[in-house]
């Protein structure tokens, strides 16, 4: 079946009780150089286009992990509406930085140099079958570091971000969904455990 872009409804929208949502992201995320993503083997559904059905970085390259605790890292979304246009999305993701350390600290200023990164996150609500478990934020225009701050009165003196689409280069779709019909939510899970790594 073709992707639907006319706008139109084509199914129910319910409430599944078994699975009620729940808030959260879990404590560790992936941030991948947007560069690093070898596009000709990522795939997309066929029939959706909020799916991605592999990540498939280019050899020799790996994401890196942001370790989390608790509930210091989030993400968010909204629509950004256009007036000649398709309506877009803005993707957000607020990460921590626990230890100012020199090695931590170089990786943030790295994070400040005007790259582009995608950003793939677990949620704590995982859906039926843990079929919504993983999201991907910037899948297309990549995210940019909007704000950095650190003060050592505020926050345990932990570096604070955060990692946004730019303005009038926002997302095509909401953060699609990692997911592949048939494929074990262990799978997915130890790719990203494994920072989706290529040898």
């Amino acid at each position: 079946m073709p992707i639907d872009c006319t706008g139109i409804l084509t199914a129910d929208i319910q409430f599944d009780c078994i699975n009620a949502p729940v808030g959260g992201i879990e404590q560790n995320v992936v941030l991948i150089n947007k560069d690093d993503i070898d596009l000709t083997a990522t795939t997309l559904g066929t029939d959706n286009r909020l799916q991605v059905t592999q990540i498939q970085l280019k050899p020799g390259k790996t994401g890196y992990q942001l370790t989390g605790v608790k509930q210091s890292n989030g993400k968010a979304w909204e629509l950004v509406k256009k007036e000649n246009a398709p309506d877009k999305f803005k993707h957000t993701f607020s990460g921590v930085i626990f230890n100012p350390s020199l090695a931590n600290k170089t990786q943030a200023d790295n994070l400040s140099k005007g790259g582009k990164y995608i950003v793939v996150i677990e949620q704590v609500w995982k859906g039926g079958a843990n079929a919504d478990a993983f999201e991907v934020l910037g899948y297309h225009s990549g995210l940019e570091l909007t704000t950095m701050t650190n003060s050592s009165k505020e926050n345990d003196n932990m570096i604070m971000f955060e990692l946004a689409s730019a303005d009038g280069f926002e997302e095509t779709t909401m953060p699609k969904t990692y997911f592949k019909e048939a494929e074990a939510y262990g799978i997915r899970k130890a790719l990203f455990d494994n920072n989706f790594i290529e040898a």
